[in-house]
């Protein structure tokens, strides 16, 4: 997915805490500063309690939905088990659009935050759409603290016009050192793969993996690019044969009847007889979904809404070591029933699939750019070359420098 992350702006004290990180956070070397403090402290007469309750952060003036939102900062000071205890909610994330409340994540102690002096680095999924993860460390008053990115996905992507990070009171005391934001690029053609959208060459990559809520994203992104063409009928028609065209190209690699070759014939003959973007757009979608609809369940089906997060996790996550347990845990299901209708949604078991988009990931390196094979294997989670060129040439028919010496 293309998206871009800029930071968003805050009064900051002159006389908080500082943080440089050693490396870019996100991409973005300009991360860190003075970080602001909230209102805390193990007991009433602790100076943090004349602390602040609320940060306001305005979000960077960009075009684009809102995806994601990262806290970058100590969570947090004064939260030892002595102080409080686990399950308290110490505060809360609140992203608005007026005065109308968008998204709302309760900052939870034991999931969202810990006792930051205790410095082992962590890494944690949980099953609210938030991720947690170590990125640092803080001299704070000569004791070192851990720094903390709170991720927090925003579902369907918003048009937000301020974030609130409210302290609720409890001991925890927080630290944000920086709040930033992801969001979709503005694309220029629903092809291109730009802001977000699905990349006409990532169609057999999807359907291979079966991933239904990647392909109903490309779906929806085709049929707003149809309709925006209004009275270019002829560049309607255009953009629906060539997906459709992608769409037949990668059936016919996973072995669908040559007989798919009509379906194009048949779309270009319909579409000749449509007078409107709308049906354009409608016919494009609905021949796709007949022709994918052994491949990629359609919605409704029990669990869909859990699967589509799990596979989210796992093309966030995919290059780390996870495992169908963790996932299942972080979405409140017993491993057995995670299992069951995971290998339901996408005909695989968790580890296949895992092993898949890994093997997918690097083809498209392999395709795009000139990273040595070596390091493709390693960025995707391969810890042997060896057994990354077995498992490649297993499944795509060739060796990883194969398909590199092909593509020249």
């Amino acid at each position: 997915m293309n998206t871009h992350v800029d930071a968003g702006s805050f009064r900051r004290p002159a006389d908080g805490f500082e943080w440089t990180p050693t490396e870019p956070i996100l991409g973005l070397s300009e991360v860190g500063g003075a970080g602001w403090q909230s209102n805390g402290g193990p007991t009433r007469r602790h100076p943090a309690r004349a602390l602040p309750f609320t940060l306001e952060v305005q979000p960077p003036a960009t075009v684009g939905r809102l995806e994601r939102i990262y806290l970058v900062g100590v969570f947090a000071l004064h939260a030892t088990p002595a102080s409080e205890p686990s399950g308290a909610i110490g505060g809360t994330v609140q992203v608005l659009h007026g005065d109308r409340i968008l998204v709302r994540r309760d900052l939870i102690q034991g999931r969202h935050y810990t006792d930051c002096t205790d410095t082992t680095p962590i890494f944690r999924l949980n099953g609210d759409g938030t991720t947690v993860e170590t990125v640092g460390s803080v001299d704070i008053d000569g004791q070192k603290c851990r720094v903390d990115q709170i991720t927090i996905d925003v579902p369907g992507g918003v048009n937000a016009d301020r974030l609130l990070i409210k302290d609720l009171g409890t001991p925890a005391s927080f630290v944000v050192f920086d709040v930033l934001f992801e969001f979709e690029d503005v694309a220029v053609c629903p092809f291109k793969g730009h802001g977000g959208q699905v990349a006409l060459s990532e169609i057999g990559t999807i359907l291979r993996l079966r991933d239904r809520a990647r392909f109903d994203q490309a779906l929806h992104q085709l049929s707003d690019g149809i309709r925006s063409c209004e009275e270019d009928l002829d560049e309607a028609r255009g953009l629906g044969l060539t997906f459709l065209a992608a769409v037949v190209g990668a059936m016919l690699e996973m072995d669908a009847p040559r007989s798919a070759h009509k379906a194009q014939l048949e779309a270009a003959r319909r579409m000749e007889l449509l007078t409107d973007a709308d049906e354009i757009a409608h016919t494009t979608v609905t021949m796709a979904q007949d022709l994918t609809a052994g491949v990629v369940r359609r919605g409704g089906q029990t669990g869909d809404v859990l699967i589509d997060k799990a596979l989210q996790i796992v093309a966030r996550n995919f290059a780390r070591d996870l495992d169908d347990a963790q996932v299942a845990h972080d979405l409140s299901l017993s491993t057995s029933h995670f299992r069951h209708l995971f290998r339901e949604a996408t005909k695989q078991p968790f580890h296949k699939y895992v092993v898949s988009m890994r093997l997918e990931k690097a083809r498209e390196m392999l395709l795009q750019t000139d990273t040595p094979v070596s390091q493709v294997a390693s960025s995707v989670g391969f810890q042997s070359s060896a057994h990354f060129s077995r498992a490649f040439s297993k499944r795509f028919g060739m060796a990883p420098s194969a398909l590199r010496l092909a593509r020249r």
